[in-house]
């Protein structure tokens, strides 16, 4: 049985000081949620991040961001990310919340990520954007 928690540190080997500073960073911002799905051993098999943002727009009600799901690869497709953004949305419906966005890059297309997300209800209409700052 997974276990999914909600800004939960989970146990990590070799974690770099700028990783511990990030996540500390993570942990003290306001409507940031990590989520965290580990197995029955504790180990870390799934993560992702929600965001929810004030707006002035749609009656002050918030909008949700995901940002960042990763599921390891020998625990894809057993459900671990369904039960992360069953979760995550459950949430984001206590908040409020008018919409939920996230973006799948194109290149997922074909590996049922999409599949995956339109299974959940999301629906692909928009175009996004994107513009990276710095060294990649």
């Amino acid at each position: 049985m997974l276990r999914v928690q909600a800004r939960a540190a989970g146990a990590a080997a070799a974690v770099t000081v700028r990783q511990r500073e990030t996540w500390d960073r993570m942990m003290a911002t306001n409507d940031l949620t990590q989520y965290v799905a580990t197995d029955p051993g504790g180990e870390i098999v799934g993560i992702v991040s929600l965001l929810v943002m004030p707006n002035l727009g749609y009656d002050c009600r918030p909008t949700a961001f995901i940002e960042a799901m990763v599921v390891a690869e020998p625990h894809r497709r057993h459900g671990v990310g369904r039960l992360l953004l069953e979760r995550l949305l459950a949430d984001a419906a206590a908040a409020g919340c008018h919409k939920v966005q996230l973006l799948a890059h194109k290149r997922h297309a074909h590996d049922g990520a999409h599949d995956f997300y339109r299974a959940l209800g999301f629906e692909a209409e928009a175009e996004g954007f994107r513009l990276y700052l710095g060294p990649r």
